[in-house]
């Protein structure tokens, strides 16, 4: 026997977590996906819906309160994530991200082509404690970041 007010209790529940001025997400279309070449991943929290401007990057979120990208990697042989840091441009959050790939030996589709190229001239040393490793990948990560940087702004200065 199901009690009356438990189902009112459950429907004030709903009522109250439904955010009236935002725009219910929109419907899961895999096909959407399958042809924009996007990730499709979700992982926000807003209701499931996939923001195309933060999706064009794997393994790359935007904090809209700082106004800024982070990333973060968890090896397939660890449960711990490392923290790959917070960048000023997505493209800089995916240059890391793609160093925690090639770091990590994860067998996922890289941000950048040519990310593995630029990477093997920084190999890390094998058999490393995990603090040591995760320290040293995070340390790699920020150097791609920064070379990412340096690149656009010699781009931009050359122009």
């Amino acid at each position: 026997m199901r009690l009356r007010g438990s189902s009112v209790l459950e429907i004030n529940y709903k009522l109250r977590n439904i955010d009236l001025n935002k725009e219910p997400p929109p419907a899961w279309d895999t096909d959407e996906c399958a042809s924009s070449g996007s990730s499709c991943t979700g992982g926000s929290n807003n209701g499931g819906s996939v923001d195309r401007s933060t999706a064009q990057f794997r393994g790359v979120r935007h904090r809209p309160e700082l106004n800024k990208w982070v990333t973060e990697i968890r090896p397939t042989s660890h449960k711990r994530k490392i923290w790959l840091g917070t960048y000023e441009t997505p493209q800089e959050a995916a240059r890391a991200y793609d160093a925690g790939i090639f770091y990590t030996k994860k067998k996922i589709p890289y941000n950048f082509e040519d990310s593995p190229h630029q990477l093997r001239n920084h190999p890390i040393p094998p058999e490393l404690p995990w603090e040591n490793f995760a320290a040293l990948v995070k340390q790699r990560a920020t150097s791609a970041a920064k070379r990412h940087r340096a690149n656009v702004q010699d781009q931009a200065t050359a122009q």
